[in-house]
Order: structure tokens, then C-alpha cells, then sequence
């Protein structure tokens, strides 16, 4: 590789409705990490391809089977000394007899349990992944993350002033409020950086924004969870789940409201901490500034 390039990998974890995952056994001519189990695929990203698109046409090759990609996120992101590894889980059942196993790659695929998975690591039959507590962990969880897509825009416009008109009437900010943020504006926002839709149990129940503001730093610009389900833990987790997607990120910043000490709290708890920096918005309302430095979640494979 060129100096400045980076390696893009994928790992693609298949679960089904029954909570077991896909998993290949390597053949035993493999260089690395011959005859032992691993994810359902994985390979290098090619030039030219994006990281779904690297998932789709690894699996199509080592399995046979197309992934429905619908079903899909990325879970996080690991970064290793040659570039990045973004590990999907995908959410699909497969018969066995979908499979067409990739004979220079594959030497078998079978369906197991996490139980089954651990102890395959215990006996030194799986690959040893750092990660493998983490990945359990996010499948057995209701909230998933999806990129929101410019057809996205009207629902998350209309669901971004439900979320802040009852901020706005307590604290009556004209001029930031985003209950007044134009249509034009928000889609604007909607294509930089990368806004997610937040899902429980299938169901639309938020978004949130974050976006590079220089290298090694990550903003969270704007978290809107609906009322009706706050106070669940749904903000702490997708916050903790984006710091392990963005693992060049050395540090986090956002700004929140100081008199609203529930967000204040949340964001402490989740390891921020005031930078000093404070604006006065009108007489009821100032924003503070916050920064996490410390203990971000960053995964490692190996």
C-alpha cells in the first residue's frame, strides 16, 4: 500500500430468528488461521466498493447466499495498525440448503448457538475474537442503528420538532430552537456527516447526528429520542455503540442545554465533562459545552 492508504475489511455476523449465528470453518490450506471456525464471511474491501458492498459480495462468494442488507448494520468498527475492520451483523434466516460453499475458502458452515461459539474458543477451535463479548451483547439488544438516507428527510424533520417543541415552550428560544429549523436546512444536515434512525424492536424511536469536526474529533451535534420512551437507557447505548463505530476518534464534543441537568447528568455519566465554554441563548437558557477524552469505547479483534 501506498503511504496514506488504509485497508478496509469486513466481518459479516449472520444471526437468525432463533439467536444462533452462521459460522464457516476455514479450510485447512489457509494461511491464516487454518481449519478453525469464524464469522459467517469475511474479506478485503476492493477498490471502488463500499463497506455494504464488500459484505454483499464476500458473502455471495464464501456462502452463496445473498445478504439482505435491510437487515443489516454495522456494529462497530475496529482499527488495526493497516487500516479498518467494520464487523455487521445482519439479521436473516437461511436454510442450509442456500449454502454454496466457496470450496479455496469454506470447508463447512453450520448454525450455532453463542454457548456453542464460546465454547469452540475454549477447545481452540474459533478464532479468538476480543470482540465476541461486545457482538453478543448488541444481538441480544432491541436497539439498532440505521443510516438515514435523503428519503428519510420528513419523518425525521417532523420527528425532530415533536422532540424539541416541548423544550422550546419551556425555554422560548426563537432563535435556536430547532422546532424552526427550515426543511432545506435540515436536509442539509441530513447529507453531512452521518445521521442514524434509532430503532427499538423495529420501531422509529429517535435519530441522532454526529459528524467529524477535524481529525480524531467527533461531534455529536443532536440526540432526539421520543418521550415516550426515554428514561430506558436508549440514549446511553447508541452513545456507546457510536464511540466503538468511530474508532479514529481520539475525542467526542457536543453542547446541550445547562438548566435541562437530566441531559447534563447523561452525559456526565457517559464520561464527558464540562469544557468551561458557556453561551447565554435568552434570560431562561445557556448551552454548555462538553468533551470526553477518556475511557471511549475502541474495540480491538485479536
Amino acid at each position: 500500500m501506498n503511504l496514506g492508504d488504509f485497508h478496509q475489511v469486513v466481518h459479516i455476523w449472520i444471526m437468525n430468528g432463533n439467536g444462533q449465528f452462521l459460522i464457516q470453518q476455514r479450510q485447512p490450506w489457509k494461511i491464516g488461521w487454518p481449519n478453525m471456525w469464524d464469522c459467517a464471511a469475511a474479506g478485503s474491501v476492493l477498490i471502488g466498493e463500499t463497506s455494504a458492498m464488500g459484505a454483499i459480495r464476500e458473502t455471495k462468494e464464501e456462502l452463496g447466499i445473498d445478504l439482505q442488507m435491510d437487515k443489516g448494520e454495522i456494529i462497530f468498527t475496529v482499527k488495526f495498525s493497516r487500516g479498518f475492520d467494520d464487523h455487521w451483523l445482519v439479521k436473516q434466516n437461511i436454510e442450509a440448503e442456500q449454502l454454496k460453499l466457496q470450496y479455496e475458502e469454506v470447508a463447512d458452515a453450520k448454525w450455532a448457538t453463542i454457548e456453542e461459539i464460546y465454547e469452540l474458543v475454549d477447545s481452540g477451535d474459533f478464532i479468538p475474537y476480543y470482540i465476541l463479548e461486545t457482538l453478543f451483547e448488541i444481538s441480544k439488544s432491541p436497539i439498532s442503528l440505521k443510516r438515514a438516507v435523503l428519503s428519510d428527510a420528513d419523518e425525521l424533520f417532523e420527528m425532530q420538532k415533536k422532540v424539541f417543541q416541548p423544550i422550546y415552550e419551556k425555554y422560548q428560544d426563537h432563535e435556536t430552537s430547532p422546532v424552526f429549523q427550515s426543511f432545506e436546512r435540515f436536509t442539509e444536515r441530513l447529507q453531512t456527516g452521518d445521521y442514524f434512525k434509532i430503532y427499538e424492536h423495529d420501531v422509529l424511536v429517535g435519530s441522532i447526528h454526529v459528524y467529524s469536526k477535524s481529525p480524531g474529533i467527533m461531534r455529536l451535534h443532536m440526540i432526539n429520542i421520543l418521550d415516550e420512551v426515554q428514561g430506558k437507557g436508549i440514549a446511553q447505548e447508541v452513545m456507546r455503540r457510536l464511540e466503538s463505530m468511530y474508532p479514529e476518534a481520539e475525542s467526542w464534543e457536543l453542547d446541550t442545554i445547562k438548566q435541562e441537568q437530566r441531559n447534563c447528568y447523561l452525559y456526565e455519566k457517559m464520561g464527558y465533562a464540562q469544557s468551561g465554554d458557556e453561551w447565554k441563548v435568552n434570560e431562561q437558557m445557556s448551552l454548555v459545552h462538553y468533551k470526553k477524552t477518556k475511557n471511549i469505547k475502541h474495540l480491538e479483534s485479536f
